[in-house]
């Protein structure tokens, strides 16, 4: 049995579990003891539980990210293109807001101590591998740790935002790349310093 067409399934279970359920390990284990689904193949596709799901959730919705052509997408410049791939994320949930309000109050919970911070990476390194992105050492994570000062912010704002094509959150996402150069400017003062010590 192809492993990858289980762990769809085995998510789209979860997920329909959300509606009246909240995105926790004890309702993991629920959606589990109830499934018709063997639990011997849940534990083979998801064998760390929740935090295996949540991962395989997080890369699935990363590959559904629409961009325009290369053609046009390179002429943009960065903070164009990162805006485009941060809306178009967001927009595959556009009419199940449901199920990241579910998440979020999963990652902010002491049950996602590790996940949370995996996932928010996850999301940040494919967006600047989206553009791209060439840098390598000090600016590499730099650069993904400065987008996760964008994408979280942006995402609690978007999920209680109720604007037509969510054009506040458009707005909200300016706001915090403009932020976000802030702390772009202290990461390079701290580089210079640091190189000065080598």
């Amino acid at each position: 049995m192809d492993q990858n067409i289980d762990k769809n399934t085995l998510l789209e279970e979860f997920l329909a579990s959300l509606n009246a359920n909240r995105w926790t390990n004890s309702n993991y284990l629920s959606v589990v003891s109830k499934s018709a689904i063997s639990d011997i193949i849940w534990n083979s596709n998801f064998p760390l539980d929740l935090k295996d799901l949540t991962i395989f959730f997080i890369n699935k919705s990363l590959e559904k990210i629409e961009l325009p052509t290369r053609d046009q997408f390179i002429e943009m410049n960065t903070q164009a293109r990162l805006e485009i791939i941060l809306l178009s994320y967001l927009n595959q949930f556009k009419d199940n807001k449901l199920i990241i309000k579910r998440l979020i109050k999963y990652f902010k919970s002491t049950e996602s101590l590790t996940t949370s911070p995996e996932s928010i990476y996850l999301i940040s390194d494919k967006f600047w591998n989206l553009i791209e992105d060439t840098s390598v050492d000090f600016n590499f994570y730099t650069k993904r740790f400065i987008l996760m000062s964008v994408i979280v912010p942006t995402i609690l704002f978007w999920v209680e935002d109720e604007s037509d094509n969510s054009l506040n959150t458009n707005e909200y996402i300016k706001k915090c790349f403009n932020r976000s150069m802030k702390i772009g400017k202290i990461k390079n003062k701290i580089k210079e310093a640091f190189f000065k010590f080598l």
